[in-house]
């Protein structure tokens, strides 16, 4: 008993000492690339954030953790900046077209990424490619191509990764380059569109505390932001394409951000472990599982638009689509679909986390099924058949989430 004693006491101290060295030991510096707002890491946008003001010292800063499409659809806009920061901007079709609308209204987007979605780069007519030769320095430079804002020494940074480019730029007509690498490769460029216009820079870490902490580099970013107009009364500033939708996306987010929380949070896991380990005296018998009872009338109508596929009758596949679609609502958020009003829209927006837009979409593609006058083509069929593929899929990240 006393060796017992011994042993726990001794497991006990080795413990705390561990505990105590993990608290007093420097935190590792995080080099993740997030070119978020609130992020002092080397890789974030701390810095350019909180001197947008001093930029454009006549706009109102606005940052929002929504789409394009939520956000431009819902106002509009005159004289206003979207700022668009990220290793990825993944856009979808909705996306794309309203940032259009914007620009067209005489507005400026402005985006840097390493990666932006296809129907973004086809609509600009862009391609960003990395280049993978061995350079004698620790980093390719950049510059401007305008003489006024050119720089006699190249802008460059051992870490930050300065070498992507366009290697393809298909709207010669419409696009100006504004900026190169010290390769010769253009990397920041205007894309004029309507009364406004798409600024992109291939080179999205010239945005980031460490490149603009480094060497007078900060030059470089505040020449680069200075193509949009100092005028603008509004800059709107991109969250979403770094973290996602806004609020938590896991109940144990709070813990988790916390340092001091999550070993708590892990040292009660790891006890109760052992408790469980230690004192468990008996095993729970198997639960036999229980198959549910599959839908039939969902697999009837998958069935029946498959004939109807068949027979190339549009019309009849996109009443089943959106028949099926009216029977997904009613097993999944358990609202009546015999009266859709404002009201149905919204319940319907709450409990799935879909966007208004597709929903409204939906309910105009269900008027026009069910209007005899109306001629189902291809084109019309596959926008049915899209908007409504989009809306299982952003229903069940939404569900996956919550």
């Amino acid at each position: 008993m006393k060796s017992y004693k011994i042993s726990v006491g001794v497991s006990v101290l080795l413990l705390l000492f561990y505990i105590v060295a993990q608290v007093n030991k420097p935190k590792p510096l995080d080099w993740t690339v997030t070119l978020s707002k609130g992020d002092k890491n080397p890789y974030g946008a701390y810095i350019l954030y909180n001197q947008l003001k001093n930029l454009f010292p006549q706009a109102s800063i606005n940052s929002y953790r929504e789409p394009w499409f939520t956000i431009l659809h819902k106002n509009y806009y005159e004289n206003a900046a979207y700022i668009a920061l990220s290793p990825d901007i993944a856009t979808d079709t909705l996306d794309v077209a309203t940032a259009c609308k914007f620009v067209e209204n005489g507005n400026y987007i402005f985006i840097s990424a390493f990666n932006i979605s296809k129907k973004l780069s086809d609509t600009l007519g862009i391609k960003i490619a990395q280049s993978f030769f061995v350079y004698n320095k620790d980093t390719i430079g950049v510059n401007f191509v305008n003489p006024s804002l050119h720089s006699f020494k190249n802008y460059t940074s051992s870490k930050a990764i300065l070498n992507p480019y366009f290697d393809s730029i298909k709207r010669p007509d419409s696009t100006i380059v504004l900026g190169v690498t010290s390769m010769g490769k253009p990397n920041f460029i205007r894309v004029n569109c309507g009364n406004g216009a798409f600024f992109v820079h291939a080179a999205p870490l010239v945005f980031s505390n460490y490149f603009m902490l480094k060497d007078g580099n900060s030059a470089y970013t505040s020449k680069a932001l200075s193509y949009i107009p100092p005028t603008v009364s509004t800059i709107l500033w991109d969250e979403y394409y770094k973290l996602g939708r806004s609020g938590s996306t896991t109940p144990l987010r709070f813990f988790l951000n916390n340092f001091y929380l999550r070993w708590a949070l892990w040292l009660s896991i790891g006890g109760l472990l052992l408790y469980v380990l230690f004192n468990s005296k008996r095993k729970q018998r198997i639960i036999p599982i229980i198959t549910p009872l599959q839908n039939a009338t969902l697999d009837f109508i998958k069935t029946i638009a498959g004939v109807y596929f068949g027979q190339k009758d549009n019309k009849t596949i996109a009443q089943k689509k959106l028949q099926y679609w009216l029977a997904y609502v009613r097993q999944h958020f358990y609202l009546q679909t015999n009266l859709i009003n404002n009201d149905f829209v919204q319940q319907l927006v709450k409990k799935s986390g879909v966007g208004i837009g597709y929903i409204e979409n939906i309910l105009h593609y269900i008027s026009l099924a069910n209007d005899g006058n109306t001629i189902v083509d291809d084109k019309l069929l596959m926008e049915i058949n899209t908007t409504v593929d989009e809306f299982y899929k952003q229903a069940n990240n939404y569900g996956e989430h919550n």
